[in-house]
């Protein structure tokens, strides 16, 4: 009598879970990978928050003035927000200006307002936070002793 070898079927149950580790792993990359790209929210953005960029004209009589040592704010690792200084290329501090601070967020332009304090300094703390660089559009519109000024800063999302 003849021997005949039966060949049982090869099992579908390891080749569904192989197909089905490799499906998560997938969608984990590719979520991880949107959550290091985005805005994420710290807080609800409020619409109060924000106000509207004048459409008025940069001045252009006056002292010439600069932004100096822009940089974010920093609590806990995470960055929060933006400060930095106004003062007229000879040095002198601004005080009283109104800093408009404009950023891309949860897609749409948002704006803020800093006034500068009597030594020329400003910050706006952001209701989100960020990983990455953060292109921060600061305009100061100027007066009668200032020329206005507008000016693209990169803003760190990560402390040290």
């Amino acid at each position: 009598m003849e021997s005949k070898k039966e060949v049982e079927p090869k099992s579908r149950k390891p080749r569904a879970m192989g197909i089905l580790v490799l499906l998560i792993v997938v969608v984990s990359v590719v979520l991880a990978a949107w959550g290091l790209a985005t805005v994420g929210t710290s807080s609800q953005i409020l619409p109060s928050d924000f106000v509207q960029l004048p459409t008025t004209q940069l001045s252009n009589t006056g002292d010439t003035v600069l932004f100096a040592s822009v940089s974010d704010i920093v609590q806990k690792s995470l960055a929060v927000g933006v400060q930095g200084t106004l003062k007229t290329a000879s040095g002198a501090l601004v005080a009283g200006a109104k800093v408009y601070v404009t950023y891309y967020a949860q897609g749409s332009f948002r704006t803020q307002v800093a006034t500068t304090d009597q030594n020329g300094h400003f910050e706006a703390r952001f209701p989100v936070n960020w990983t990455g660089w953060l292109p921060v559009t600061l305009t100061y519109f100027g007066d009668d002793q200032h020329k206005g000024l507008k000016q693209v800063f990169q803003v760190a999302g990560e402390g040290p």
